[in-house]
């Protein structure tokens, strides 16, 4: 397994969703009424749009889902005691942004979703090879999407290729690459 490209992606937290998807939309017409963690998806899967195969797998991993998402849908339900809207509940689960994702890139692998431990990049790469070893697929798009004060997006593509890198970190698999990256630096939309 070989690391082919890598992406990271910027923005502040202040950046508005508007901004997000004007952003995804130079690359691909983004999904309607989707949350900040599938279009922070798309933003770092775009990139690598030409050169993702069919049978190319999804991996993604957050920190911590959509948190508005969330927030709305645990206020209709604890404390307005109301059903949730049916969108906030697609999209506060967390697989739901590997189907925007996967279906807006036109790759029909797996798709994986993640909770982003110690480990994830250790975790990421294990899974993959995993499923390249059983022939499920040719390539793995592993995208990490991280909100602490800034949101930061990191992605990698591999292939099936012979090749190894220590899996500890972004910064050593991407190691080498010329790393595609792109800086949203307005805070309002």
């Amino acid at each position: 397994m070989k690391v082919i490209a890598a992406s990271e992606i910027r923005g502040p937290a202040g950046c508005s969703d508007k901004l997000l998807k004007a952003e995804v939309a130079r690359f691909v017409e983004p999904p309607r009424r989707v949350d900040r963690l599938i279009l922070q998806s798309l933003l770092g899967a775009a990139p690598f749009l030409p050169l993702l195969r069919k049978d190319c797998g999804l991996y993604l991993a957050a920190d911590y889902p959509c948190r508005p998402t969330m927030e709305l849908l645990l206020e209709a339900v604890f404390v307005q005691h109301k059903l949730p809207k049916p969108l906030e509940f697609v999209n506060s689960v967390s697989n739901a942004a590997g189907f925007h994702v996967a279906q807006k890139l036109g790759v029909e692998g797996p798709n994986l979703f993640i909770g982003a431990g110690r480990d994830l990049w250790r975790q990421f790469c294990e899974i993959a090879a995993l499923d390249m070893a059983d022939g499920v697929v040719s390539q793995a798009l592993l995208i990490h999407s991280a909100n602490p004060d800034e949101f930061v997006v990191r992605s990698l593509l591999l292939d099936n290729t012979p090749g190894t890198a220590d899996s500890s970190s972004f910064a050593t698999l991407s190691e080498g690459l010329d790393i595609s990256r792109l800086e949203i630096v307005r805070a309002d939309g």
